[in-house]
This record gives structure tokens, sequence and C-alpha cells, in this order.
């Protein structure tokens, strides 16, 4: 797993390469960390190449959503990849998640 984290055109851009799973789930949340504590941050989440997602990663997932929005901001999927995309709509996160 992989993460890249961009400030772009004034919103933050996390990109997530690999699996995402109960082994690297923590570092995943250290990684965005510093972006779940901004205020009134736009966080644009590309998930278009991560191949695998958890139970455990979308519990992570939604935190990260739940802290954004109680800091004024919003969060988002952008990108997604068609295995993590039959996730997020079984689960039915995909409408909280996915910006239509």
């Amino acid at each position: 797993m992989k993460t890249i984290i961009e400030e772009k055109e004034g919103k933050w851009v996390v990109s997530v390469r690999g699996e995402l799973d109960t082994d690297t789930c923590e570092v995943f949340r250290t990684d965005i960390a510093p972006v779940m504590e901004k205020e009134h941050a736009t966080v644009e989440l590309d998930l278009s190449q991560l191949n695998y997602i958890s139970s455990t990663a979308l519990r992570l997932l939604i935190i990260l959503q739940q802290q954004v929005m109680k800091n004024g901001g919003q969060c988002y999927v952008s990108k997604v990849s068609d295995s993590v995309l039959e996730v997020l709509t079984m689960t039915g996160l995909s409408r909280s998640f996915l910006k239509e």
C-alpha cells in the first residue's frame, strides 16, 4: 500500500495504491492524520489504483470522512477501481462517498 497526499487547487488529494487491509491500515491512518485535522478541508480520495479494501479499511474511511466533516470540510471519492466500487456499492457506502 502506498499513499500519496497532494494539495491541488485548494483541496487535498489522497491517492491510495495497492491493498488497504488490516495490515496496512495503521500506516494509512498515520499518513492521513494531518489531513484529518485540517479545518474546512476538501479531501478527494483517488482509489483508482486500489486493488483491495478490507472492512477495517472501510471503517477507517468512514472515520476520515466523519472527522473531516466535523471540522467543517468534505470528503469524497473522485476515482475508484472496479473492485473497490463493488465493495462500496455492496456496503451502501457509495451513497456517502461517491460524488455525482
